[in-house]
């Protein structure tokens, strides 16, 4: 009966954008099929972009009938765990993937040719929040997504005691430039220009609020920029303990109204709720207005 609760409360959190903490477990064997593959992205105006995403393979490694998101699947993985990625490429140009802070045995990074495959295999040794990504030119288009390692000890984002949560909430900060995702090969990337700024692979006000949070709830906010440029966030009415960096946990965690993510990087940080307040805004403070959503109770 617990299992079964337990489950249920998952499929919740998870359509709300949350999710409860894992249960600890033993190192592991774990394997990921995910395919590149070629689709679109609706923005408010309403306009309608070409894109480059990730998706999880299907039965047998399939890419056939994939969809997919931008950002990519959330993967994770326990600390310890030995990882394999099958990268299958159904786009007619090369795709890299690379994670940074985690080295693959094959080198810094793999490319699966056009319609071929590429495999990159590696230890999750450190826990922490990480950028899974393609290069330069595969990044504005999408092939981008989080992952996450967790530490032996359920409830944290990493070993110290005060890492620890109730909920999470991944949030990919990334950019579009409508002139480059039509062109993607041969625009000019010092023109790039984005037009719109995206929670989660959303502008608002079309964002998804993280949802389903109470008042004293801590939630693990794990900040993951996928784009060019440097991005500070701002929380109204509330603050953030910053609790580590590119998958470092901080010697000295600290309070937080607004802070820097830069380009390429991962930040964690956790809001305990107040007891007033029910609709918390967290926005870019370049004032970037597409970039803005909310945690909402409930």
């Amino acid at each position: 009966m617990r299992t079964a609760t337990r489950r249920a409360l998952v499929a919740v959190l998870i359509a709300a954008g949350l999710t409860v903490p894992a249960s600890p477990a033993q190192a592991a064997d774990v394997s990921i099929d995910l395919c590149a593959a070629a689709g679109t992205l609706a923005l408010p105006g309403p306009v309608t972009v070409n894109v480059w995403g990730f998706a999880r393979a299907g039965s047998g490694g399939s890419c056939a009938g994939v969809t997919p998101s931008v950002p990519g699947p959330v993967l994770t993985a326990g600390q310890g765990d030995e990882v394999s990625v099958v990268l299958r490429n159904t786009l007619d140009t090369p795709v890299s993937l690379e994670i940074p802070g985690v080295p693959f045995r094959q080198g810094a990074g793999v490319t699966a040719p056009p319609g071929g495959t590429a495999t990159a295999t590696f230890t999750a040794s450190a826990p922490g929040t990480y950028l899974y990504q393609g290069t330069e030119r595969q990044l504005p288009m999408g092939l981008y997504g989080a992952l996450i390692v967790r530490p032996t000890v359920a409830g944290r984002a990493y070993e110290p005691a005060s890492t620890a949560y109730d909920r999470e909430a991944p949030l990919v900060l990334s950019a579009i430039d409508p002139a480059f995702n039509a062109a993607p090969l041969s625009a000019d990337l010092y023109r790039y220009a984005p037009k719109f700024w995206l929670v989660n692979g959303k502008a608002y006000p079309d964002t998804d609020p993280v949802h389903g949070v109470a008042p004293g709830t801590k939630v693990l906010l794990r900040y993951l920029n996928a784009g060019f440029d440097n991005t500070t966030m701002r929380l109204l009415g509330a603050y953030e303990r910053v609790i580590a960096r590119d998958a470092h946990p901080l010697a000295a965690p600290f309070d937080a109204t607004a802070e820097t993510i830069p380009a390429g990087g991962t930040e964690d940080a956790v809001v305990t709720i107040p007891a007033s307040g029910t609709r918390f805004p967290l926005y870019n403070r370049q004032l970037h207005k597409t970039m803005l959503t909310f945690l909402q109770i409930p």
